[in-house]
């Protein structure tokens, strides 16, 4: 499965992880360590919970031997300055107590890291280091998955906004997935009278139209970004349950349709600072689209 972070370079990743991590803690609980004047001490950030950060983006396209030699070696030498360093990382984050220090990376490819980091925390515990509280002390490698909503909007924030363009759909296409899904298809021909009364061929069209640009536009958000698609998930979950709930069920209505679209509308704008208005709106439609298809509730007549 693609990702968004597999495009970032070392210093493109570096800079997504603040962003990342920034939104999760907080700006009064996160630091950044500058490495202008004398290097960074061996971690890029430090949180007021006591975690100690350090990013790391290895080359892509590596056998797992390799990468594991360059994961391991990362850990290796940045631990070390800890110790090498500890007046002046002591000095620097003041009265924080670390209690863990993290490789923040693109991915986590092997389980043998997890005996790896173990074995450096305990080496790092036996150098008695007057800022960290041996008793709790870990050393662990993460990814941006372990930050799930600072991922999200650090995603939103580096890429500007995600903005994933509804294709065409000819009447070829349609005319294919209703022979396809005649089931679907019967669904939508059927409610549509139901909502629209007898001539209600323009609005059938138009619900075929966004099914189907909505199935390919869900397709590609959940490749590109599993995590917002998730959340888009829960939010038409959550909305449909309103459906169910809702006393329009009970009886023709024609302005069943705009109240369910200005419903979903509301509901979805909160994802607008991930994704960009355009396809926050076509969310709102296009989620209709696909419960007059797919639901099994009906209308009566």
């Amino acid at each position: 499965m693609s990702s968004f972070v597999d495009n970032l370079s070392p210093k493109e990743w570096e800079a997504f992880c603040e962003i990342m991590l920034r939104q999760h803690y907080g700006a009064k609980n996160f630091w950044s360590v500058p490495d202008e004047d004398g290097g960074d001490l061996g971690l890029e950030f430090y949180t007021i919970d006591g975690t100690l950060f350090q990013c790391y983006c290895p080359d892509k396209g590596v056998d797992m031997a390799s990468y594991k030699k360059k994961i391991q070696k990362k850990i290796r030498e940045d631990l070390k300055k800890l110790k090498t360093n500890e007046i002046k990382i002591a000095k620097m984050i003041d009265d924080v107590t670390v209690h863990q220090w993290v490789l923040l990376t693109p991915e986590f490819k092997s389980k043998d890291l997890i005996g790896y980091c173990n074995t450096k925390k305990r080496e790092v515990i036996a150098e008695n280091i007057t800022y960290i509280n041996n008793d709790e002390f870990l050393v662990k490698v993460e990814t941006a998955d372990s930050y799930p909503d600072g991922k999200l909007y650090a995603q939103g924030v580096y890429s500007k906004a995600i903005d994933i363009p509804l294709l065409s759909i000819s009447e070829v296409e349609k005319d294919a997935w209703k022979d396809g899904n005649t089931e679907f298809s019967g669904n939508v021909v059927r409610k549509s009278v139901a909502l629209m009364g007898e001539s209600s061929e323009g609005f059938q069209d138009e619900i075929f139209t966004k099914y189907i640009q909505m199935e390919k536009f869900l397709d590609q958000l959940r490749e590109e970004h599993p995590d917002l698609y998730e959340m888009i998930e829960d939010t038409a979950r959550a909305q449909l349950e309103n459906m169910r709930e809702d006393a329009f069920f009970s009886a023709k209505d024609k302005g069943f349709v705009k109240s369910i679209v200005d419903g979903n509308k509301s509901a979805f704008s909160k994802h607008s600072k991930f994704m960009s208005e355009k396809n926050v709106q076509s969310l709102s439609f296009g989620y209709l689209s696909k419960w007059l298809a797919q639901c099994y509730m009906d209308f009566e007549s």
